[in-house]
């Protein structure tokens, strides 16, 4: 009787192992397809940048402080977004608000969520 429970342990051991093994080989080719996927990937957006140093298009925006931390979030929110075709070159405010626009446009829509609730 001993025995066979021993025997059933060492099977489901061994049949254990044997599938964490081969898990690692799993995980090891998905790993493998990734970089070869990034690497294509930074191929190809090195081609791009060299076409878009050529056209890349600039955003105008004039300061109305110097709020440098503001400026650098913006900027880099911008670049962001755009794949380095757009660049900031100044930043202003609206006219006619003393808030910061981000703040406005959070505020705004805030009011026209609750209009819509009612």
């Amino acid at each position: 009787m001993l025995s066979f429970g021993l025997t059933v342990a060492v099977i489901g051991i061994g049949v254990v192992f044997l599938e964490l093994i081969l898990l690692i080989f799993i995980i090891k080719g998905i790993s493998l397809f990734a970089s070869t996927i990034e690497k294509r990937r930074n191929r190809i957006d090195k081609g791009k940048e060299n076409h878009q140093e050529t056209t890349g298009t600039t955003l105008k925006i004039e300061a109305c402080e110097d709020n440098d931390e503001i400026i650098a979030v913006i900027a880099a929110a911008v670049a962001s977004m755009s794949h380095g075709t757009a660049y900031v070159k100044a930043i202003r405010c609206l006219p006619g608000t003393n808030a910061p626009a981000w703040s406005y446009a959070g505020r705004s829509e805030t009011m026209n969520l609750r209009q819509e609730c009612y």
